[in-house]
């Protein structure tokens, strides 16, 4: 049985189309989801991280809103799980778990146990032979360790070349095919 780490935001949660909405808001700025194609664009705004992560918790705040990244998501999830134990990691605030929680309740997503870190930098050094996730950061990490990264396609991470280590996908369906040939 593999072990599995499924990221939240932007892989399961579509955080950054709720803080766009929430940075019109606040600002009156237009900004389209494909202008995020940094990891760390809320630079080009001229924004601090702490600016950034404040609109993020308030979008965390408004989690009965808050979209999922795609339809029939429980079942694409329910789907991976027959492959192995399968563990949400993230390193979002704490401040923001108990509405985590219970989005990932009344979006019926099925996991295991929900695993906080502090840094998504940290990931790969945890225990798991497989990662599903959008960040950019952990690519080199997962490529040292010999660990699979299945990257979920977001405009923030089209710079990553697939590998032998890094496998993109587009939509959660497509893990099953890439885990079936793992066995």
């Amino acid at each position: 049985m593999l072990r599995i780490a499924l990221d939240l935001d932007g892989v399961l949660a579509d955080t950054m189309r709720l803080w766009i909405r929430l940075w019109r808001r606040r600002t009156g700025q237009i900004i389209e989801f494909e202008d995020l194609d940094e990891w760390d664009f809320w630079k080009k705004l001229g924004i601090s991280e702490g600016e950034f992560m404040d609109v993020m918790n308030d979008a965390w705040r408004l989690w009965k809103i808050m979209p999922p990244t795609e339809d029939s998501l429980s079942e694409k999830v329910r789907e991976i799980k027959r492959f192995g134990r399968v563990d949400i990691v993230t390193a979002r605030p704490r401040v923001t778990e108990r509405y985590v929680l219970n989005w990932l309740r009344l979006h019926k997503i099925p996991y295991d146990e929900y695993v906080w870190i502090r840094s998504c930098r940290e990931k790969p050094r945890l225990d798991y032979d497989v990662y599903i996730d959008d960040s950019p950061l952990i690519v080199d990490g997962c490529m040292r360790r010999g660990r699979l990264l299945i990257l979920y396609d977001r405009p923030w991470n089209r710079r990553v070349q697939e590998n032998i280590h890094v496998r993109r996908i587009k939509s959660l369906s497509q893990v099953s095919e890439i885990l079936r040939r793992l066995r």
